[in-house]
């Protein structure tokens, strides 16, 4: 088996198993064993497992955001079609797992909001900066008049992640990315398409 090292490497493969099993169900040994480290190691790199979700959770926002920066930058969709792609392809990652895993994010505010506020404190900032990004391309859709100049950017990018978050979790449950589908249909399709002037 191969030796990790690097404290990188050891957080992917924690990442990978929290993102399957849960932050609670995933003791530090089944990380140690999967990333071929001695306990000394470990916590050489984490004074706890606090700080080790923290590191995840970092890693995750990182990972994702790239990946977003990507799509939220691409000057050859308009804003809101960047938008809805950039949920879209949350979503066919979700499928390509088979339903299952979810985000990261979704999942540690359900399980750890209320145990740790330095955990809590940081999936925050990383839906604040998710919301920041969309509610910009928002702003730009309604400087170009695809969407209702009486719609708040702001809020709308709040709400929009708060539908998807809560259609991704229905999903999770359901094993199937149907209401995921109708979020896209109904906020994208229906709620903020324009009709055509005649």
């Amino acid at each position: 088996m191969k030796r990790i090292h690097s404290k990188d490497d050891i957080v992917q493969v924690g990442l990978d198993i929290i993102l399957s099993k849960g932050f609670s169900a995933t003791g530090v040994e089944a990380i140690l064993k999967q990333a071929n480290v001695p306990k000394g190691s470990f916590y050489n790199f984490f004074p706890s497992k606090e700080e080790f979700g923290l590191a995840i959770i970092d890693k995750y926002v990182a990972e994702v955001g790239e990946h977003f920066h990507t799509i939220f930058t691409d000057e050859s969709l308009p804003p809101l079609e960047r938008v809805k792609k950039s949920f879209e392809s949350r979503i066919s990652r979700f499928e390509g797992h088979d339903c299952t895993k979810g985000c990261l994010i979704g999942n540690l505010s359900l399980e750890l909001s209320d145990q740790y506020e330095s955990v809590r404190e940081r999936l925050e900032q990383a839906l604040q900066g998710w919301a920041k990004s969309v509610s910009r391309l928002l702003l730009q859709a309604q400087k170009e008049k695809t969407i209702p100049e009486d719609l708040d950017p702001e809020m709308l990018a709040e709400n929009l992640i708060s539908a998807f978050q809560g259609a991704l979790l229905r999903s999770k449950v359901k094993k199937s990315s149907d209401p995921l589908k109708n979020f896209i249909h109904l906020y994208f399709d229906r709620f903020l398409a324009q009709k055509e002037e005649g």
